[in-house]
């Protein structure tokens, strides 16, 4: 408004007849009792007389004399006089706004605002003429700036609410002013060479910016500084007159600057500096009572009692430390291993329910960035030496979810002093796994162990949705909505497969193998890339596969919603085409073995899968149940968890005793899900299946058999006719729509065997082979055992 008012001559007299208008009102208001103001008030009514007749643009002729022009304003704030005060700030704002003031005006109007701060007069448009002082133009600057900044701060700490949200607001836009100045100073081209950066220099603390900065990212350091002195409880250099801070909003101003200014900090060594020097160990010492606080333990004997995290505070050092890891990353490699471990160790069970909520939120933030998970893996789980950040990531998820299942109500993960919900949820009222009541639709949510946990909310993938991390008005920790928690990390592992597929499949290695063949010119760099990038994709497996199994097998398990168990099967299909494709035997039979478990009756997976290759390491670590474990009770909750479709009888196996497979059993919509899930990837990956045909084949045997499918001519799997009185399977109306597609792509399975190269196709073959040797040695047996019985 005001440079192009500057230009305007309508603009121009407008302002002149303002500022004489109120000179006249302030002159008649203070004849009586001021008469220094009335003096001093006609005598600059003559001088912009004659600075109109003299210059032909008014805002030219009104800067040099500026500081004679504000003095009769100046002289009427310093009367005190509610009246004369109102009109003195009124027409200072309009010589402000107009840009119509010198350095030296606005230093005496800001020693004008000083004085009517400590006197305790019109707060808010001392606010308003403080903002319109910094963010018309550039003319404070330096000790300016800073006293301008402290009087914000000190009406922040009064007593009138009105005025301490707004100088809140108003300091917020003036750090932002102040950085900016630094964006737009960028710009400005200069041939001046600055010395280099003194890190001695920078180490000591100074009211004065270091040598080798320009003016404006001068002023920007030294605020930033003082900001981190204040946060820890030390005097400001350079922001002299603080009389009091509060570490929340201290905080609060660090992280937007952090997050708002990346480019500064990356840019100017000096701020970098800073974020090493300062802002990391601020925030490690601030993050020591949620490190050493254990909830639910005796503390150790102590002088000092433990000092319990307090909620603003963890919540606004975990802001901050999310802005430092996705926007400092490469600047902070060291500190960023630090706070990533400080996230895990804030998963421990031992911590506060919100805590951990909290820790869950910024886990979540990560894991939508797939290049951020590639530099964790690069900086820390590829060097020998090294915290294995990212494998502890997925640890510490799995760790939590099942605690949240194993432990009981009230114990060290309970929230003491707080309502919240039985930790042991308490599931609506289930018939064959479907709600009681009319049109009720189930909560979707996972069951195990007799323990209930509902999902709360559905995050679209690659976006978040924190709440705890967003409740900057709270004080006191707010109670954790039941399923909160398993709700973030289940969506932290669905994110972080994703993560991890997009940087397997998502760097065209396929056209480069294709180029290489085609290029006899390939240099020696280009393979070098090749090979860093081979180790990067096995070291995401590596230190992932683990534990995502085990917590996605978890899930697979308890989940009661068609979604959710999409969602798992979906990564782990992923997690067994990637391990496929990188031929990483051992972690695809592992991922298949999980699914070909989730396909059959629960007592069904322990014996049909341990009699596949036992000296397999990989299955070993899918068969997460408990020979021991109640096989009843298991059987019970599947059918809790969803309705059954289908009853048939078990497929003799050779390696179970006689008598072993009597008795039905029943496969769920799940296991309907899961068999789905089972063909899709064989059809799709079937080339990188190799030993695992077996597998997938022998579960498809017996799945095949307890849905009663028979073969019909032509070699397709038939259903209906052969479903008749005297046979012992049941099949729901439900699922009988599914057969049909069931059936459809067990024929397309093997008509797709054409496409095989010759290796898959052998592999396929051999298990064919296998199957047919143990059915005929089952057949044999049986016929012996029949002869035996009859002699």
């Amino acid at each position: 408004m005001a440079q192009g008012s500057q230009f305007n001559p309508v603009a121009m007299k407008k302002l002149l007849e303002g500022i004489q208008n109120d000179l006249k009102t302030l002159s008649s208001e203070s004849k009586k009792k001021h008469v220094e103001v009335k003096e001093s008030a006609e005598t600059v009514q003559l001088k912009l007389r004659t600075i109109s007749a003299k210059n032909e643009n008014l805002i030219t002729g009104l800067i040099p004399a500026s500081s004679e022009i504000i003095q009769p304003f100046v002289l009427g704030c310093a009367t005190k006089n509610p009246k004369i005060v109102q009109l003195s700030l009124s027409c200072v704002q309009k010589l402000v706004s107009h840009e119509a003031i010198s350095t030296a005006a606005a230093e005496a109007i800001i020693n004008m605002l000083w004085s009517l701060m400590e006197a305790g007069m019109e707060e808010l448009k001392l606010l308003q003429t403080a903002i319109l002082l910094i963010t018309t133009n550039c003319v404070v600057q330096h000790d300016s700036l800073a006293k301008a900044l402290v009087l914000c701060f000190r009406l922040h700490f009064t007593k009138d609410s009105t005025t301490i949200n707004t100088a809140a607001a108003t300091i917020k836009q003036l750090v932002s002013i102040v950085f900016d100045r630094v964006i737009a100073e960028d710009k400005l081209p200069t041939n001046e060479p600055l010395p280099e950066m003194d890190a001695g220099e920078l180490k000591a603390g100074s009211r004065t910016p270091p040598t080798s900065l320009k003016p404006c990212a001068g002023d920007a350091y030294l605020l930033f500084q003082d900001l981190c002195q204040l946060v820890n409880a030390d005097q400001p250099f350079w922001l002299l007159g603080m009389t009091e801070m509060t570490r929340t909003f201290g905080l609060e101003l660090l992280e937007s600057v952090l997050k708002t200014y990346p480019t500064i900090f990356q840019k100017y060594p000096e701020f970098s500096f800073m974020l090493k020097e300062r802002v990391c160990p601020l925030v490690i010492k601030l993050f020591s009572p949620s490190l050493k606080y254990r909830q639910g333990v005796p503390p150790p004997p102590s002088p000092a009692p433990v000092e319990k995290p307090f909620y603003p505070i963890v919540m606004r050092l975990l802001r901050i430390v999310s802005n430092l890891i996705k926007n400092y990353y490469l600047l902070l490699v060291t500190e960023c291993e630090i706070f990533l471990s400080l996230l895990v160790k804030f998963l421990d069970a031992e911590k506060p329910l919100w805590q951990r909520c909290l820790a869950l939120e910024v886990m979540h933030k990560l894991c939508v960035d797939p290049e951020l998970v590639k530099n964790f893996v690069i900086s820390y789980d590829m060097k020998p030496h090294s915290t294995k950040i990212f494998r502890d990531i997925i640890d510490s998820l799995g760790a939590f979810i099942q605690s949240r299942f194993m432990n009981p109500p009230g114990g060290p993960a309970a929230q003491s002093g707080l309502k919240v919900q039985d930790i042991q949820g308490t599931p609506p009222a289930l018939v064959a796994g479907l709600p009681v009541g009319g049109g009720v639709s189930p909560q979707p949510a996972f069951m195990y162990r007799g323990v209930w946990i509902p999902l709360v909310m559905n995050i679209p993938q690659g976006q978040t949705k924190p709440i705890f991390l967003e409740m900057l008005d709270k004080i006191d920790p707010p109670p954790v909505l039941e399923g909160y928690g398993v709700t973030v990390a289940f969506h932290c592992l669905l994110e972080l497969g994703k993560s991890v597929q997009i940087l397997i499949t998502g760097d065209n290695s396929e056209n480069k193998k294709e180029q290489n063949k085609t290029e006899d010119s390939q240099d020696n760099a280009d393979e070098q890339k090749d090979d860093v990038e081979s180790k990067l994709q096995n070291s995401l497996i590596d230190s992932s596969w683990c534990g995502m199994l085990a917590a996605l097998s978890l899930l697979l398990d308890a989940s009661t919603d068609e979604a959710a168990t999409e969602s798992i099967l979906k990564c782990q299909e992923s997690y067994a085409s990637l391990c496929g494709q990188l031929r990483l035997n051992t972690p695809r039979d592992a991922f298949i073995t999980s699914l070909c478990k989730g396909s059959l009756p629960p007592h069904y997976t322990l014996t049909v899968l341990n009699t596949q290759n036992n000296g397999n390491s990989g299955q070993k670590v899918a068969m997460s149940r408990s020979p021991s474990q109640d096989l009843q009770i298991a059987g019970t909750e599947a059918m809790e968890r969803s309705h059954v479709v289908a009853v048939g009888t078990a497929l003799p196996t050779a390696s179970l005793p006689a008598g072993a497979h009597q008795g039905p059993v029943m496969l769920t919509a799940k296991n309907i899900q899961c068999m789905r899930a089972l063909l899709s990837l064989a059809h799709c990956r079937g080339d990188m299946l190799g030993s695992a045909w077996h597998l997938v084949l022998t579960t498809l045997q017996h799945l095949v058999w307890i849905l009663g499918l028979k073969p019909s001519n032509g070699g397709s799997l038939k259903i209906g006719q052969q479903l008749n009185e005297s046979s012992s399977t049941v099949i729901t109306t439900a699922v009988m729509a599914d057969l049909q597609v069931l059936s459809a792509m067990l024929s397309r399975l093997f008509e797709s065997s054409q496409y095989l190269d010759d290796v898959a196709l052998h592999h396929l073959i051999d298990a064919l082979c296998k199957l047919s040797t143990e059915s005929m040695e089952l057949a044999y047996s049986n016929r012996v055992s029949k002869l035996l019985m009859k002699r």
